[in-house]
C-alpha cells in the first residue's frame, strides 16, 4: 500500500522520459527550425502572453536536443525546470498588469486586442533586421568556431540561443523582457556545456540555477511595476510642494514689502509726515 503513491508518480515520469527519447530521434533540421522560430518570436514580440508560451516550447525543444547527448531522464530536468519558471513569471506578470491597470496604464492583453498597426511595422522591422544580422553571425560562428563535441547541432542551437538572448537583453528596458532574454541565454549556455560534462550533477545544478534566476526575475518584475508608480506619486507631491513654496514666497515677499514701507514712514519726522501747518512757513 505504501508503494502505490510512489508508483503513481514514477509512472508519468517514465512516460515522459520515453516520449523525450522518441522525440530526440527526430530529424535535426526541423528541431533547429523550431528552436530558431521560438527564439525569433520571443525577440520580435515583447508581450509576455506570447513570449512565455514560446519560452515553454523552447525549453521542450532544448530538452529534446539535450536528450541526444545525455540520458533522456537527465534531459527531462530542463523542460520541467523551465515550465516551473514560466509559471512563476506568468503569475508575477499578471500581478504587475493588475497594478498597471489600477493606475490606468495599458496592459499586455489590451496591447494584443488593440494593436497600434501604424507603429507595429516599424518596430517589428527594426527588430527583424537586428535578429537577421545576429542569426547570420550565429550561423557563421557555428561554422567558423565549432564547439567541441560530436553533436554539431547542439553547437548551432547554442549559438542561436546565446545570440538571441544577448539581443533581447540589449534592446529592451523592462525587467521581465530582460529576464526572458537572460533565460534564453542560459539555455544556450546549457546546450553548449552539457555535452562536455554529461553528468546528472551538472544537469541538476543548471536546472537549479534556472529556478533561482526565474524567481529573481519574477521579483524584479514586481519591483519594476512598483517603481514605475513611485515617480508619478513623488512628481505630484513635488509639484504641489513647489506651488506651496511659490505661494508662501509670494506672501512673505508682500509682507516684507509692507513692513519696509511702514518702517520708512515711522522713521520720517513728524513735520514731514503731517505736512505744512500754520506755525511753519510754507
Amino acid at each position: 500500500m505504501g508503494c502505490a503513491p510512489a508508483q503513481s508518480i514514477i509512472a508519468p515520469v517514465s512516460d515522459l522520459v520515453a516520449l523525450l527519447d522518441r522525440l530526440s530521434r527526430l530529424a535535426t533540421p526541423p528541431l533547429l527550425a523550431a528552436l530558431t522560430a521560438s527564439a525569433l518570436l520571443i525577440v520580435l514580440v515583447r508581450n509576455w502572453r506570447i513570449a512565455l508560451p514560446a519560452l515553454i516550447v523552447q525549453y521542450v525543444l532544448v530538452g529534446i536536443m539535450l536528450a541526444r547527448a545525455i540520458d533522456p531522464g537527465v534531459a527531462l530536468i530542463k523542460p520541467l525546470a523551465g515550465s516551473l519558471v514560466c509559471m512563476a513569471l506568468s503569475i508575477a506578470a499578471q500581478h504587475a498588469d493588475t497594478r498597471r491597470a489600477g493606475r490606468g496604464e495599458s496592459i499586455a492583453i489590451e496591447r494584443i486586442r488593440r494593436i497600434a498597426w501604424r507603429s507595429v511595422p516599424a518596430q517589428v522591422l527594426l527588430r527583424a533586421v537586428a535578429a537577421a544580422v545576429v542569426l547570420t553571425a550565429a550561423f557563421g560562428a557555428a561554422v567558423r568556431f565549432p564547439l567541441p563535441g560530436d553533436a554539431r547541432e547542439l553547437g548551432l542551437g547554442a549559438y542561436i540561443l546565446i545570440s538571441c538572448g544577448i539581443l533581447l537583453i540589449a534592446t529592451t528596458s523592462e525587467a521581465l523582457n530582460i529576464g526572458v532574454g537572460l533565460l534564453v541565454f542560459l539555455s544556450g549556455i546549457e546546450l553548449a556545456y552539457t555535452p562536455l560534462e554529461p553528468s546528472i550533477s551538472v544537469s541538476v545544478l543548471l536546472g537549479f540555477m534556472t529556478l533561482l534566476v526565474g524567481v529573481a526575475i519574477a521579483y524584479l518584475a514586481l519591483a519594476d511595476s512598483e517603481a514605475l508608480a513611485e515617480p508619478e506619486a513623488s512628481g505630484g507631491g513635488l509639484l504641489r510642494g513647489r506651488g506651496a513654496g511659490r505661494g508662501a514666497g509670494r506672501g512673505a515677499g508682500r509682507g516684507a514689502g509692507r513692513g519696509v514701507r511702514l518702517s520708512r514712514l515711522l522713521r520720517q519726522p513728524r513735520a514731514a509726515r503731517s505736512g505744512p501747518t500754520a506755525n511753519t512757513p510754507e
